[in-house]
């Protein structure tokens, strides 16, 4: 089965996409759109339409020349549309640092970040500390995307940016990154300028460098025509100095143009790479159609001189190319593999080698001085690590003309056409990707999804009709039920002047706690010891009304019980003292008495210690 796949460079004046097939763990190129947005006439409505919508447009009008539709794609948008940031935080554990993010985010961006999408890659560094990469882009242009993509049903696979995608190119190459050293990425396309600035084998910081290089491009190559290879041969050949009254004045000022933007981008670059503090150590490479018009002679970045050497020898292979194109015009397909493809490199023949000496010879005799009007005035300043031989020896590995000889692609897209299915696929920094086609899914299959809901409408509807009838049945039996229990609580309650249930419900839990109360009250009184009121019953019983004697004082305290009285002989008294030792209160204590004469009778006091 064959799969199609989309990638897209979406900057706003250059729109180029590669349109690929997999089928049996193979992929090819099946088809490369190339070339700028045409300028359009600005109506009303294009001019009351804001920058993100037109750009917005202009993807839409490419997707539907392309008709490309119904599968997947991933999208590569400009570095200079994406923000990027690196902050360092104390702590390594990635949940921290996704929690501090954004507050962090806030102090570091000038507008909102609830208007702001971004993603995060931790890298865990030494002595506790981590360091988050962050890329940003705001949330109109994703929204953009997603509405372009929904209505065309494209599931968006991956968006990432330019700048981080050929930092990824470079991590998926064979070669090792170097560990040690900085690398340099300098991009310098049709569509943007940017330095990727890669250390320790990590992206460390992406710089962006805007121009009006397409801006130029648009409008030579809406005049010129939209191929590359011709825009090359003739600004490789434009010469340094010469009038060229006698030619094309439209292109002769594009081409002037150009040069003057390459020079203030020169100066800006070798002002970049002084900041970073470049040293001999360190290692640039330079890409982009414009690469190979620029040099580095160990200090300053200048633009070659013109007209190239080599391009005579572009022009002749460009031809021979093309015939080699056209003569196997039905293999259409290019198969490419992620980490099995060669280089770009033209093949290092004896008339390139030719070529290539006599450009350094020239270069040797004329050393070009255009850019030292804009060039820093402390160059006399300049570090030690800069004093480096002045002999043009470029590291760029591409820096001939003839390494563009095949090229189709204006923007970044040239530089990753034969590693296009690697950014198809999301990572830790994709700023936006969808993993579940529901919305592609509905409505490539309309009919059978409205036949399903229909079946799901009839069968709720019918579903809701027997549960209402099911209620209404049951509100009547619990109307039936509720007279009943009327009836029997009119029964338990005869004087009630309540009328409802719940009233009378009321009623009757109230009594019955009462009613409960009072058992219990019952229960505990039963289940009293009446210790003193036994005592005293003993007592009493003992000294009744009908007892030969009389009891004048009684004293009843935990320490002693103790009466005294009259009584009328001593027999009686020491009775009475028995009887008391019966009680089993008074058992086992000691009973002290006293007594004495006197006309009524004897007198006597009894105490028994209780203790």
């Amino acid at each position: 089965m064959e799969n199609i796949f989309y990638l897209l460079s979406a900057h706003t004046s250059c729109i180029e996409g590669i349109c690929l097939s997999k089928k049996n763990n193979n992929v090819f190129i099946t088809k490369d759109s190339v070339g700028f947005s045409t300028e359009r006439s600005v109506d009303t409505v294009e001019t009351s339409r804001t920058e993100t919508e037109q750009w917005a447009a202009k993807i839409g009008e490419f997707l539907d020349q392309q008709q490309w539709r119904d599968h997947a794609i991933a999208f590569l948008l400009p570095a200079e549309d994406v923000t990027f940031r690196k902050l360092t935080f104390p702590f390594q554990e990635r949940k921290k640092v996704e929690q501090a993010l954004p507050f962090e985010l806030e102090e570091e961006l000038m507008g909102d970040l609830a208007e702001t999408a971004y993603s995060v890659q931790v890298h865990q560094m030494t002595e506790q500390n981590s360091e988050a990469l962050v890329l940003l882009i705001g949330c109109e242009r994703l929204q953009q995307l997603q509405q372009l993509c929904l209505k065309r049903d494209l599931l968006i696979r991956n968006v990432d940016c330019a700048a981080h995608a050929l930092y990824r190119s470079l991590i998926n190459d064979n070669s090792p990154t170097p560990k040690t050293q900085d690398l340099y990425q300098i991009y310098l396309g049709g569509d943007e300028s940017f330095v990727n600035t890669i250390r320790e084998g990590r992206l460390d910081e992406i710089k962006i460098f805007p121009n009006r290089i397409p801006e130029i491009l648009q409008q030579h190559l809406s005049a010129a025509g939209n191929s590359l290879s011709a825009f090359l041969q003739s600004f490789a050949k434009h010469s340094d100095g010469v009038d060229h009254a006698a030619g094309d004045s439209a292109q002769n000022g594009s081409f002037i143009q150009l040069k003057e933007e390459l020079r203030l981008l020169c100066a800006k670059l070798t002002l970049h790479l002084r900041i970073k503090n470049y040293s001999s150590g360190n290692q640039i490479e330079v890409h982009g159609i414009l690469g190979p018009i620029i040099k580095w002679d160990g200090v300053k970045f200048m633009i070659r001189s013109f007209p190239l050497p080599e391009a005579e020898a572009f022009t002749e292979r460009s031809v021979d190319n093309s015939i080699i194109s056209v003569s196997s015009k039905d293999s259409v397909k290019d198969e490419i593999t992620t980490r099995q493809q060669a280089d770009g490199k033209a093949p290092g023949t004896l008339e390139e080698l030719m070529v290539e000496a006599k450009h350094r010879e020239k270069s040797n005799e004329k050393i070009q001085n255009d850019d030292d009007e804009i060039e820093i005035e402390a160059t006399e300043e300049m570090p030690e690590n800069l004093q480096t031989s002045r002999v043009p020896e470029s590291v760029n590995p591409q820096a001939s003309l003839l390494s563009l000889i095949g090229r189709k692609h204006w923007g970044v897209l040239g530089e990753l056409r034969k590693e296009a299915e690697l950014f198809l696929e999301s990572h830790q920094l994709s700023l936006h990707h969808e993993s579940t086609p529901w919305r592609g899914f509905l409505r490539r299959n309309r009919v059978a999804v409205a036949v399903a809901a229909s079946l799901m409408f009839i069968i709720s509807v019918s579903f809701v009709w027997q549960t209402k009838t099911q209620l209404n049945l049951l509100q009547q039996e619990i109307a039936r039920a509720e007279r009943l229990v009327q009836s029997e609580l009119r029964l338990a309650l005869p004087q009630t002047s309540a009328s409802g249930v719940n009233a009378m419900l009321m009623e009757l839990e109230e009594k019955i706690k009462r009613r409960k109360v009072y058992i219990e009250i019952s229960k505990n009184f039963e289940k009293r010891d009446y210790h003193n009121l036994r005592f005293l019953k003993y007592i009493s019983a003992l000294l009744s009304e009908d007892a030969p004697f009389q009891v004048g004082s009684l004293e009843y305290v935990p320490e002693r019980f103790s009466f005294s009285g009259t009584i009328d002989s001593y027999d009686r008294l020491q009775i009475l003292k028995n009887n008391l030792k019966e009680i089993e209160e008074f058992k086992s204590k000691r009973i002290v008495e006293s007594n004495r004469k006197s006309p009524e009778g004897i007198v006597y006091r009894i105490s028994i210690d209780l203790k």
